[in-house]
């Protein structure tokens, strides 16, 4: 695990807090519509939550008090993690800044717990959150078909840290 505090730390930008994820601070993101039906596609939502609340491996960024950015670390064992994301209103607003922050995380947190591979997935239809994830460093390897609950192709993306 990870501590907020450390994040924090690495992303060394002003106006940023990161505490541990709770489902309260999902509901108060203001999700985007595409995020909305990935959530009502899931029917054990509620169970999924209460996991990564337990996980200890999943956090919420604040931005000036206020909820921007849910996200976590998935191991798929000692050296390889998938990431996810879901941001909410604040971090549209403030894209530019939390854009930076994400970089800069994503460039250290692969050194510092000793992994060579992050991989994450995004949606082929979600044309802004590929760039997003190019603009992070990350490289598309394939799609995967049907692969989200609501039946939407994804990219899979990685970043290798060898």
């Amino acid at each position: 695990m990870v501590e907020p505090q450390v994040m924090q730390d690495m992303v060394n930008m002003n106006g940023l807090v990161f505490l541990p994820f709770s489902a309260v601070h999902l509901d108060s993101l203001g999700l985007s519509d595409d995020d909305e039906l990935v959530m009502q596609s899931l029917p054990d939502l509620k169970e999924r939550l209460i996991a990564l609340e337990e996980s200890k491996m999943a956090w919420t960024i604040f931005y000036q008090g206020q909820p921007a950015l849910c996200y976590g670390f998935e191991y798929k064992w000692q050296t390889n993690i998938e990431a996810w994301l879901v941001p909410g209103k604040v971090a549209i607003k403030h894209g530019t800044l939390l854009s930076r922050g994400a970089r800069r995380l994503f460039d250290k947190i692969g050194p510092h717990i000793g992994l060579r591979r992050l991989q994450i997935v995004v949606d082929v239809d979600r044309e802004k959150a590929v760039q997003w994830a190019e603009f992070l460093k990350f490289k598309r390897e394939g799609v995967m078909k049907e692969y989200g609950p609501e039946g939407h192709d994804y990219y899979m993306y990685a970043r290798l840290y060898t």
